[in-house]
């Protein structure tokens, strides 16, 4: 059965992606998902979010607003890649990325998806890096995590 859920309806979540304002929309707790993980992220000014991968899902994101630099890989696969509206991206399972906002004044705004998962738990989200990268981003541009 078809469902409708207005991002006010679901419990915004601070936590997850230190750094990010994220809704969880679509899974199993809000509509019975059950292969689809959706939610939709905002990136506050200057803000970034963790490096990380998703060991049981493939992740995909669409950007609304803003620009980003998408962090991609690690070591010697490492690499960087500006995007702006309008830009789908994509992650393969296992893939690491993370994602910088470069607006010091303006939030931007993504929709993503975790294929074949009904939650962010199942989606086995491993963190690269720990949360003290983001409070060391944000003190260089003189702000605090939200």
């Amino acid at each position: 059965m078809a469902k409708f859920i207005h991002y006010n309806e679901v419990p915004r979540d601070l936590k997850y992606e230190k750094g990010l304002k994220i809704d969880f929309g679509v899974n199993d707790g809000t509509c019975g998902a059950k292969r689809l993980t959706m939610g939709h992220t905002v990136i506050p000014a200057g803000s970034r979010n963790q490096r990380h991968y998703h060991a049981n899902a493939e992740a995909c994101f669409y950007i609304i607003k803003g620009r980003l630099k998408i962090l991609i890989g690690d070591g010697k696969d490492y690499y960087e890649q500006e995007v702006s509206p309008g830009t789908f991206c994509y992650a393969a399972q296992g893939d690491i990325h993370g994602l910088i906002n470069l607006s010091d004044t303006e939030d931007a705004e993504l929709v993503f998806a975790y294929g074949g998962v009904p939650n962010k738990e199942a989606a086995g989200t491993t963190f690269v890096e720990g949360g003290e990268v983001v409070e060391r981003h944000l003190a260089a541009k003189g702000k605090v995590v939200a």
